[in-house]
């Protein structure tokens, strides 16, 4: 008895769970009549959700009214594997038999004096042959887009270049003069430095660093250097699109040390003097070694859709897309 007693209570509550409340069949019936007008006007893709919204407030109570424009929906916006699917399910499944109408609404058949069968009857064998055909892309369309996309979120140079310049640049020499000092001879340890500020020049992908060193074994000396810029090779994937950009070399302009001391090195009190020549070439090398942006090469991606990888993996698409973007100077 007891058992009995729970298997109706269980019945009963998986009944309510799954009434409809008067409202929800109002709601219901409200987006069904939104669908028609939606369905009507040629706005399909609203009239799905309708649709979709209305299902939902059924609670799995559907009728052949919505199913007939939900198939019919489906069509209109080409996705013909699901209207045929639904079309297979309204006549195998007992829609015909489904006479459960909205409240409060006239149903489409009604409005427009048709008859859903053979409405359904007269597309099937279309309907059929469209859902196993294989869907046509716009590949002219799809090519555009992509290369728009890269365009449009392409770094330019210039906004590279503000960020990763950098303003100021420096470098030392080191050297030693000797000096008596109460009867002794000493080393006096000297460093001078070359401070660089970077100038725009009239080149597109060139800037100019100048600056003056000057010491006490040294005569004042002015040096300017050219440091060029060049974007790395861009490479295409069917993933992503790959660019950036880089420093290329370092012109040295002018600039030469002269001393009016002799200078010597440090290591002892009996080191050699240095070359007259050392100082000029040891900087004309370092300037020439130096990084002048704050994180050498940058390389930048440019990611694609889900969808765009797919259809890149497909046929000679990448290799369209590659003509494409050679065609306007990205590749």
């Amino acid at each position: 008895m007891r058992k009995l007693f729970i298997l109706f209570f269980t019945l009963f509550l998986t009944a309510n769970f799954y009434a409809q409340t008067h409202l929800e069949v109002i709601r219901a019936s409200s987006y069904y009549l939104n669908a028609q007008l939606d369905y009507t006007a040629g706005n399909y893709k609203n009239a799905l959700e309708s649709l979709l919204l209305a299902e939902k407030n059924l609670k799995g109570k559907t009728n052949r009214d919505l199913e007939f424009l939900k198939i019919m929906t489906h069509y209109q916006l080409s996705n013909f594997k699901q209207a045929y699917h639904l079309a297979k399910v309204y006549f195998e499944e007992g829609y015909i038999e489904r006479k459960k109408s909205f409240r409060n609404v006239i149903s489409y058949s009604k409005a427009n004096e048709i008859d859903y069968e053979e409405e359904l009857t007269a597309i099937f064998v279309s309907l059929e042959e469209k859902s196993t055909e294989k869907a046509t892309t716009n590949i002219d369309a799809i090519i555009e887009n992509i290369v728009t996309k890269i365009i449009a979120k392409k770094v330019s140079f210039n906004s590279y270049i503000q960020s990763a310049l950098l303003s100021k640049a420096t470098e030392k020499i080191d050297y030693c003069l000797r000096e008596v000092s109460n009867g002794t001879l000493k080393r006096v340890y000297e460093n001078n430095f070359l401070n660089l500020t970077m100038t725009p020049s009239n080149k597109k992908y060139s800037y100019n660093y100048q600056g003056t060193i000057r010491g006490k074994a040294i005569h004042s000396s002015d040096y300017k250097i050219k440091v060029s810029f060049i974007p790395t090779k861009a490479t295409l994937t069917t993933h992503q699109y790959n660019y950036g950009y880089k420093q290329q070399d370092v012109t040295f302009i002018k600039g030469a040390i002269a001393f009016k001391k002799t200078a010597y090195k440090c290591y002892s009190l009996t080191a050699p003097k240095h070359k007259t020549s050392y100082f000029t070439n040891f900087l004309i090398k370092k300037l020439q070694q130096k990084t002048y942006t704050k994180r050498g090469t940058k390389m930048y991606q440019i990611s694609f859709s889900e969808k765009e990888k797919e259809w890149l993996q497909q046929d000679a698409n990448l290799k369209k897309l590659q003509i494409s973007l050679r065609s306007k100077g990205l590749l």
